[in-house]
């Protein structure tokens, strides 16, 4: 399909231990003659697709820019993403680079296979709240969750 041409992608390291740190980046562009059939991307979303939650998204940068939530895209023009990811579950994952359009869905660009060793339990991703309380987001509150 020519909506979304990939180009430049990297995955690394593509072997990592549980609560290590990997990133993937590269480019894209959204093609000039975006097809009719397809949802136009006024309302998008840099997203990873993986099997399950394997890695919790640090950060995500659409051309150097912190990128939280869905905004415009623009066709005719190219995109420069890195993602920062803590290894979560061990395994070996497929792991795509992903834009998520309104109307349209997830269209996947390539993918390759991330290997993580070590064990589930030892993940931990802790957050210090505005209060100066430092939490666990895995466990947090996990009592409660529990009918």
């Amino acid at each position: 399909m020519r909506s979304i041409q990939w180009y430049d992608l990297k995955w690394q390291p593509k072997v990592t231990k549980v609560n290590d740190i990997a990133t993937m980046t590269g480019n894209f562009h959204l093609a000039e003659d975006w097809p009719r059939a397809v949802g136009k991307p006024t309302r998008a979303f840099f997203n990873v697709g993986s099997p399950s939650p394997v890695f919790v998204r640090l950060s995500t940068k659409l051309n150097g820019e912190p990128t939280f939530i869905s905004g415009p895209l623009e066709i005719g023009r190219d995109y420069a993403f890195e993602v920062r990811l803590k290894a979560r579950i061990p395994g070996r994952h497929h792991m795509h680079a992903m834009v998520n359009i309104k109307d349209a869905g997830p269209i996947a660009g390539p993918a390759s296979w991330m290997n993580i060793s070590g064990s589930w339990d030892d993940f931990t991703n802790p957050v210090t709240t505005l209060t100066g309380k430092t939490i666990d987001l895995e466990t947090f509150n996990f009592s409660n969750g529990i009918f």
